[in-house]
């Protein structure tokens, strides 16, 4: 079993004081908590993936170049969810690199929101991004907060 924090430091009187820090939790309920919500990105992918097949069968050009963007966004949407898992896990295991993985998704996702609101001449979701940028300091907890940060590899 790995400890943490293991202070070794000596008193006036010569004894020797050994402090043991209990290693944080916080770390694995946030990489649960993102692994969850990845796997709900699952779940969006592979509708959205059904759904551009279903108009791709319809046969109409127009349908079936419409059903292709849709599945090509399924399968983008697949493959950032499995990275976010993957982020997640990694923050689970106490690793910082999780957390910049995490934050590198999130800051794409709020660049694709931006970006599909200007292509498709909609106004900006500033919800969407508020509530990427909560998601963002939830997933950072971890390294702001000292005693977790030093825990963390």
């Amino acid at each position: 079993m790995e400890q943490q924090g293991l202070v070794v430091g000596q008193v006036h009187s010569g004894q020797q004081v050994v402090v043991i820090q209990k290693q944080s939790a916080l770390p694995m309920v946030i990489g649960i908590i993102f692994c969850i919500f990845q796997i709900l990105g699952f779940i969006a992918a592979i509708f959205l993936m059904g759904t551009g097949v279903a108009f791709g069968i319809e046969g109409d050009e127009q349908w079936t170049a419409f059903g292709a963007i849709i599945a090509i966004i399924g399968a983008l949407l697949f493959i950032i969810s499995a990275i976010g898992v993957w982020a997640g896990v990694l923050i689970a295991k106490n690793r910082k690199l999780g957390v910049h993985i995490a934050w590198g998704l999130i800051g794409a996702g709020v660049a694709l929101t931006i970006a599909g609101s200007v292509l498709g001449e909609l106004p900006i979701n500033y919800v969407n991004i508020g509530c990427n940028g909560f998601c963002a300091l939830f997933v950072g907890l971890p390294l702001l907060i000292s005693s977790v940060s030093q825990q963390m590899e």
